[in-house]
């Protein structure tokens, strides 16, 4: 049977607050990565950033059917925008 892997990738300041989306929500399958993502200093908030050219980051990785996936795409983009978070989707075979 396929499925849609999703990737949500989130600055690390949003976790709790995805995570209840999620529960409230009913989803309770989902994995959780801590990952850091890295860019120019100009792209780099905060000093500590800077120095080390990364911003903390998490990725939530949820095996989903479609519909459920665009509805909980459309939901997270909606709640908290583009700017410090991305999402991908892949098609996956469940082994």
């Amino acid at each position: 049977m396929q499925e849609l892997s999703i990737d949500i990738y989130f600055k690390d300041t949003l976790k709790d607050s995805i995570v209840d989306m999620l529960l409230e929500d009913g989803y309770d399958d989902f994995f959780y990565i801590h990952c850091s993502k890295y860019a120019s200093s100009s792209l780099l908030q905060s000093a500590a950033e800077q120095v080390s050219g990364r911003q903390e980051y998490g990725l939530f990785r949820m095996f989903l059917d479609e519909e459920k996936a665009q509805f909980i795409v459309n939901k997270l983009l909606q709640a908290f925008g583009k700017d410090d978070m991305r999402i991908y989707t892949h098609f996956t075979t469940r082994v």
